[in-house]
């Protein structure tokens, strides 16, 4: 059993030997507060398991909860875990990433900082810091195998005829893995709806694809409509990492034309909790930069009893 025992913060007020932790909640990816996505950050100053860090993430039950498990290390990051309620811990994900540093740079490091690292699972991820908001350097994307059209409009209960025929349906991984599906028109995103009998045999067939799936239309003028479809058969308001995903497809099938892309996401409309990303990529010298961007919202904070 992983355990936290030490923690090199000491801003937080606690009643000596109370066994509080310090929680904070961010909407992350939100230009306003009750937009974005929701996100829970503990700063687990006093020893944690695994197993209190996923009930923890089962009792908020949002999509992804971060634990701060260190003061900054020596390598200059902080040890932070991401857990599930359901699917339990996840190496890398967007949101917690942008929402951990957001905590960490404005309450563990008084707003000092302009670069924030995060030790995560998947090696450490830094997080540029400005007036504009955060933006989150993401790994190299990896490219997997594609899928046929009349399977993913089996499962999502479109038709095959409103997915792009230029483009392929395609894993990709910087971190988290998510399979990128084109659509041809906005009506087409509002109108998807995850099968699960379609989707659990989908899964037999290409069991690396038990992961999220993110659809998006070109709105045209720099402009990505985009929903995330997830593996536990939620949708996400917004995915930093299948945004980054998105970036490394969108770069290797040349969608813009060119080898240095910048542009904007829009995601959980559809669901009531707009959120904005903003992506930069290059590909060039055989080098990737991946960089999501976004802005957070302070909900709440206090103690986790």
């Amino acid at each position: 059993m992983w355990l936290c025992y030490t923690f090199g913060y000491k801003g937080a007020t606690h009643p000596e030997g109370n066994g509080f932790m310090k929680f904070y909640i961010v909407d992350c990816f939100a230009e306003e507060k009750y937009q974005g996505n929701e996100l829970l950050v503990v700063i687990a100053d006093r020893a944690i398991s695994e197993r209190e860090q996923q009930q923890i993430a089962r009792e908020i039950n949002f999509s992804e909860t971060a634990f701060v498990l260190s003061g900054k290390r020596e390598n200059g990051g902080y040890d932070v875990r991401i857990w599930t309620p359901n699917v339990g811990e996840v190496p890398f994900a967007g949101h917690p990433t942008l929402g951990a540093a957001y905590v960490i740079h404005h309450f563990l490091e008084s707003g000092r900082s302009s670069l924030v690292k995060l030790n995560l699972k998947v090696g450490q991820i830094p997080v540029s810091v400005s007036n504009a908001g955060l933006t989150m350097a993401q790994n190299a994307p990896r490219f997997g195998g594609s899928v046929d059209r009349r399977e993913i409009a089996e499962v999502f209960g479109i038709s095959a005829e409103d997915i792009a025929d230029d483009l392929p349906i395609q894993w990709v991984s910087t971190g988290l893995e998510t399979v990128v599906v084109p659509l041809k028109h906005r009506a087409t995103l509002a109108a998807l709806k995850m099968r699960r009998e379609a989707f659990e045999q989908y899964i037999l067939r290409h069991p690396e694809n038990n992961c999220n799936h993110l659809f998006f239309v070109n709105m045209g003028g720099d402009t990505i409509a985009a929903r995330c479809l997830m593996e536990d058969f939620v949708e996400d308001p917004a995915t930093g990492s299948a945004n980054g995903d998105l970036a490394g497809y969108m770069l290797k099938h040349n969608v813009f034309g060119i080898p240095e892309i910048r542009y904007t996401v829009v995601q959980g409309e559809d669901m009531g909790r707009k959120s904005v990303l903003h992506i930069h990529a290059q590909y060039a010298a055989e080098q990737w930069i991946i960089e999501v961007g976004g802005q957070c919202r302070l909900v709440a904070s206090g103690d986790w009893h």
